[in-house]
């Protein structure tokens, strides 16, 4: 769309909101920041530009979790009503990693 285009002030929100129909092309269209929005995205590219952004991947054997996991997850979805997933595990060996190692927490 072009700025001609683009929906007046006066138009109600129903009209604006209307989700465009899918033809295959990619449809744009310019919408100027709230203040709010503007303020919060130039604090997100001011952390960006001075703290340090890393990613780090380590590769481990998980097949004592997954053999773990297969034993008790009938017993437990039973149990709780939910099924038992991976993340549990990792939450609890990062708190007792943390209890160990306290510094891990630490911030600047």
């Amino acid at each position: 769309e072009t700025k001609a285009e683009a929906p007046k002030k006066s138009e109600s929100k129903a009209e604006v909101n209307v989700a465009p129909v899918a033809t295959g092309e990619r449809v744009t269209r310019e919408v100027r920041l709230t203040s709010m929005r503007e303020r919060i995205a130039e604090r997100l590219k001011g952390s960006q530009n001075t703290a340090a952004m890393l990613t780090t991947f380590n590769e481990i054997d998980m097949t004592p979790m997954i053999n773990l996991r297969e034993k008790y997850k009938v017993q437990f979805a039973k149990k709780h009503g939910v099924k038992l997933g991976f993340m549990s595990p990792f939450a609890k060996a990062c708190a007792l990693a943390l209890q160990d190692v306290p510094v891990v927490n630490a911030s600047w």
